[in-house]
């Protein structure tokens, strides 16, 4: 599971307590915290993993949003050479 901010006890809460669901769950998971753009980031941490498939959330922007400021769900799509699953 992969999250992409500053490292504030904020953020890391939100990611730790969905990781620790998936291990009670018996699933191995692995939550990682990275800074930087979350385009390139998690763009490149799927490459270079050799991640078959993306799964992320998707939030109901609007489309006129969506052509101003873009979504980094929909640039991880338009990026990824892997299947990406979206859900909201």
């Amino acid at each position: 599971m992969l999250s992409v901010g500053a490292d504030t006890a904020e953020n890391r809460s939100q990611l730790d307590a969905p990781v620790r669901r998936l291990r009670e769950a018996g699933f191995e998971v692995e939550g990682l915290l990275l800074q930087g753009d979350p385009d390139e980031v998690i763009g490149s941490h799927v490459e270079t993993r050799g991640i078959g498939l993306l799964v992320m959330g998707a939030y109901g922007h609007s489309r006129i949003r969506g052509l101003v400021i873009g979504s980094t769900t929909e640039a991880l799509v338009r990026r990824s050479r892997m299947p990406v699953l979206m859900f909201r």
